[in-house]
């Protein structure tokens, strides 16, 4: 933040130029715009607050612009120039393929609502381009609230244990699985190898139509006009030969066609979510890294990972040569030991050098983004990491409980920090 002195003479700056434009072709005795607000560094406009206000107006027709509601926009406006303002100093980008995503996302849920892009535009009196720039606004926002809040929430071991043992953790725990069904019914035993065959012509379909349109146009089952599709059940609420069907089906899966009573089915696994193993393949890897530099070259880096290579072909230590030579900091002193990999855990060059690398045997050299390698995996293991995945996830759900609370907290904050000046 500025010092106080500093704040002011901005503040003066900042006004004389605003004035300065609003009276610029002064001879047609209208302004063109006025500042209504200096928050920080930047200056909020007249015309920002119309634009919000007019988009509100679109959203509610019960909207009424009073002036409590135009100070409670204005105050909407100042908070939200404060959190940019934090994006601009950490640099934070938004990419062109997040912005197509967020786009395709809202064409899709206007679809649904049976309306086109262009009267959404009209009625929220956008321009692709101050579409697109809103959309960059609002991410910026986004991830700027979601960085600050995720820091100061702190969840303990003991909230974890606390979460799983209660009731409402209990039921986060039961096996569900989220499912989509066609029924195809059997009139008598002359009509079954027929029913079969479409059901089987209907798996194929559904590698290139969607499941539901398939269950609405064929399905006789009680949930065909929604598509087939059953919602979440818990295993419990399954019948029997469902659930023998499903159990080992993984989620977008479908299932073979099998006989009921009541006809031919079809499942398909949506999602699945509970207490169920996460098997892992973990490997024990130890490593070399030589970096190049100023003052080592990359030719250079590159003749001393093929000698270390060749001494370790020779028989020497392994430990031995990574305390010496290696240029990982954090493994050094371990002889180059990185413990027990976790999927995901290191950059792909790494993680599929590693995949590839039989136990006990020395890798070829091989160059990611922090230089030239060499390991050895000196063993490995599948585990059930479904404790750790299970206590990551309760940290998540605790977090998003008390996330909303948090944010209003350090808006307060933000807005009391900030020099902001309500012209």
């Amino acid at each position: 933040m500025y010092p106080s002195y500093l704040r002011k003479l901005i503040s003066q700056c900042l006004l004389l130029t605003c004035t300065l434009l609003a009276s610029w072709h002064s001879y047609s005795y209208e302004a063109l715009d006025k500042a209504i607000a200096i928050v920080e560094d930047t200056v909020i406009l007249q015309s920002e607050l119309d634009q919000r206000l007019a988009a509100l107006q679109a959203q509610q027709p019960s909207f009424k612009s009073t002036a409590k509601t135009q100070a409670r926009v204005l105050d909407q406006l100042i908070v939200e120039a404060l959190q940019l303002q934090i994006a601009e100093r950490i640099q934070l980008a938004i990419s062109d393929s997040d912005v197509e995503l967020a786009l395709s996302n809202l064409q899709t849920k206007l679809q649904q609502d049976n309306t086109h892009l262009e009267d959404y535009l009209d009625r929220q009196q956008l321009t692709q381009a101050e579409l697109r720039a809103s959309i960059v606004r609002q991410m910026k926002i986004e991830r700027v609230q979601e960085g600050t809040i995720n820091r100061r929430i702190r969840v303990t071991d003991r909230e974890i244990d606390e979460f799983l043992a209660s009731s409402a953790g209990q039921e986060w725990l039961k096996i569900r699985f989220n499912l989509g069904h066609i029924l195809l019914p059997v009139n008598d035993s002359k009509n079954e190898a027929a029913v079969v065959k479409q059901a089987r012509a209907l798996i194929q379909q559904a590698n290139s139509t969607p499941f539901e349109t398939l269950a609405a146009a064929h399905s006789k089952g009680p949930n065909a006009n929604k598509g087939g599709q059953l919602g979440w059940r818990t295993k419990e609420q399954l019948p029997g030969l469902f659930l023998e069907q499903v159990a080992t089906l993984k989620p977008g899966a479908i299932s073979a066609p099998f006989r009921s009573n009541a006809g031919i089915h079809i499942l398909k696994v949506n999602q699945r979510s509970g207490a169920e193993p996460v098997m892992v393949k973990r490997y024990k890897v130890r490593h070399i890294l030589i970096k190049s530099s100023a003052l080592f070259t990359e030719a250079e880096a590159k003749a001393k990972i093929d000698t270390l290579h060749q001494q370790l072909l020779a028989g020497a230590d392994f430990a031995a040569l990574a305390k010496e030579h290696t240029d990982d900091t954090g493994s050094k002193f371990d002889g180059g030991d990185l413990g027990w990999s976790t999927p995901g855990a290191f950059v792909p060059a790494f993680e599929a050098t590693m995949k590839a690398t039989p136990i006990g045997r020395i890798s070829q050299p091989f160059y990611s983004q922090f230089g030239w390698h060499i390991l050895t995996v000196e063993d490995s293991k599948v585990e059930d990491m479904f404790d750790t995945v299970k206590r990551n996830r309760v940290v998540n759900i605790l977090r998003q409980r008390r996330f909303n609370d948090e944010l209003q907290l350090w808006l307060q904050e933000l807005r009391e920090d900030a020099y902001v000046e309500v012209l």
